[in-house]
């Protein structure tokens, strides 16, 4: 459900570079006298210091849980023009500006009406202590019972799957072997740390693809909807968690931490392939949007021996020997990433 992923009917062919630029009109902000410079509203969330405690908010609030960009009410995210970035498994996502410079993503989730006060404020305030830097702490949220919102900071660069299957434009341009190593590292620090933050959750992401990891603007990659799968309403989980695609769903009808795990797989393959992965798609629009079977593409190129023919031609030219032995380790470490459910169980 992160900009710049999916369009309005639930799919990911909403890749135009218009859907991420600029432009909607800038809204005021209260609360708050501190102006951010361009450079900064661009930077990630990453300090260590913590949001002031608050009082029990009334209904219908926005709570501010991360004020490192500055602070900012319900009325000014109202009174913006809202620019359409997506429609997801679990709701919809809109662009807004800050008068500051800051702009930010609202996302209107609607699979949530099942959730009482009390445990959405703690898992969004547990969300809001969150500093690591490849994950996109939210800034704010709002509860009513007939709607819930998470305010984030926007990458301007937009998601991973944007860059690598979009207009094939500048970012998709810059995205060398060393930027594709740096952004898998990034995003399995990330995950890890989702690990030890939640211990006990079978799913510490849940929704782990492409189109969830945001690039700043020197390319780190920055984890968003995470761990929501307790959140997600029962009945809908399956719908609309990349996990439950998983082998050990697909069999067991059961999810754990190697649900991650394979999700993670799959990014490892799309980026080192190129390739934009079928498992992303429902069954119905596979066939008319495409995608590579990037599963059982790597898993009989690596009974092969042929994982070589299937690098990126874009980073496979120019590249040392040191590269591409790389590119090969990683398809392999992808490949036992998505097998490993069918094979351990």
């Amino acid at each position: 459900m992160c900009h710049g992923g999916k369009n309005k009917d639930g799919d990911f062919s909403m890749l135009e570079k218009e859907n991420l630029d600029e432009g909607v009109l800038p809204v005021s902000a209260h609360g708050s006298s501190k102006r951010l410079s361009s450079e900064n509203s661009r930077k990630g969330s990453v300090s260590s210091r913590r949001p002031s405690h608050q009082s029990r908010p009334a209904m219908g609030d926005l709570i501010m849980i991360n004020d490192e960009k500055g602070s900012f009410g319900l009325p000014d995210l109202m009174k913006a023009a809202a620019e359409v970035l997506g429609n997801g498994g679990l709701g919809s996502a809109y662009k807004a500006t800050m008068t500051s410079g800051l702009s930010v993503v609202v996302k209107r989730i609607r699979e949530m009406n099942m959730l009482g006060r009390d445990l959405f404020d703690a898992e969004m305030r547990r969300f809001g202590r969150i500093r690591h830097k490849n994950i996109l702490t939210p800034l704010a949220y709002h509860f009513r019972k007939e709607e819930k919102l998470m305010v984030s900071e926007h990458m301007p660069k937009g998601s991973l799957l944007y860059v690598l299957h979009g207009d094939r434009g500048i970012c998709h341009a810059e995205l060398n072997w060393a930027t594709r190593l740096k952004i898998i590292k990034g995003i399995a620090s990330g995950l890890g740390f989702l690990y030890s933050e939640y211990p006990t959750y079978n799913l510490p992401h849940g929704n782990l693809k492409s189109s969830n990891v945001l690039l700043s603007e020197t390319y780190e990659p920055l984890l968003c909807d995470y761990a929501l799968d307790p959140l997600t309403n029962p009945n809908h989980s399956a719908e609309a968690m990349f996990a439950y695609k998983s082998p050990e769903y697909i069999e067991k009808r059961q999810v754990s931490p190697k649900s991650d795990v394979y999700c993670f797989g799959i990014i490892i393959l799309e980026v080192v392939t190129g390739k934009f992965p079928s498992q992303y798609l429902s069954n119905n629009i596979s066939n008319a949007m495409g995608g590579t079977d990037v599963v059982q593409w790597v898993l009989q190129a690596t009974s092969e021996g042929k994982e070589q023919e299937l690098i990126d031609p874009e980073i496979a030219k120019n590249s040392s020997k040191d590269s591409v032995d790389q590119m090969v380790q990683l398809l392999r470490i992808g490949a036992t990433c998505v097998e490993s459910n069918q094979r351990n169980g």
